[in-house]
């Protein structure tokens, strides 16, 4: 696997989480942009993701080019519940899916790290870059995290 990807693997979550270090849970669940997520909301999507992630990537190893539809968290039932957990029940939480995810990946062999699952609109796409994908993903939302933070702390 790519020494880069594995590198975020490893690294890229912990930034979320010191970001949100020494806040309070009422600052961290406040919807500070009514129509957007709140912190806690962003780094629940980023921990049930993870398993999202993992289902795909375990479906790819397991049957020829699967499609996937769209992720949408508002539809899903466990997102919900991940909403509802203590913000660092979240990231613990997160940190132990991130730990499996990152041994999983890491252990593969180049012949199924090239195994496709079809994205409903980027077509094709190797578990590489299933994973390239997911990181860039998760990297939007700690993005949203900074900012969140930086624009609203007192």
């Amino acid at each position: 696997m790519n020494t880069s990807i594995k590198f975020r693997l490893q690294n890229q979550y912990h930034q979320a989480i010191r970001l949100i270090d020494n806040l309070d849970e009422a600052f961290i669940s406040y919807r500070h942009r009514p129509d957007k997520w709140s912190i806690k909301e962003n780094l629940a999507h980023l921990g049930r993701y993870h398993e999202i992630f993992m289902h795909r990537i375990e479906s790819i190893l397991a049957m020829d080019q699967p499609e996937f539809g769209r992720y949408k968290a508002e539809n899903d039932p466990e997102f919900g519940t991940w909403k509802e957990l203590e913000t660092s029940l979240i990231t613990e939480k997160t940190i132990q899916l991130r730990a499996a995810t990152a041994k999983e990946l890491e252990t593969l062999h180049d012949h199924y790290l090239n195994r496709q699952g079809k994205h409903p609109k980027l077509g094709l796409l190797s578990i590489e870059q299933w994973t390239e994908f997911f990181l860039l993903h998760e990297s939007h939302h700690i993005y949203t995290v900074f900012w969140l933070v930086n624009e609203f702390k007192l």
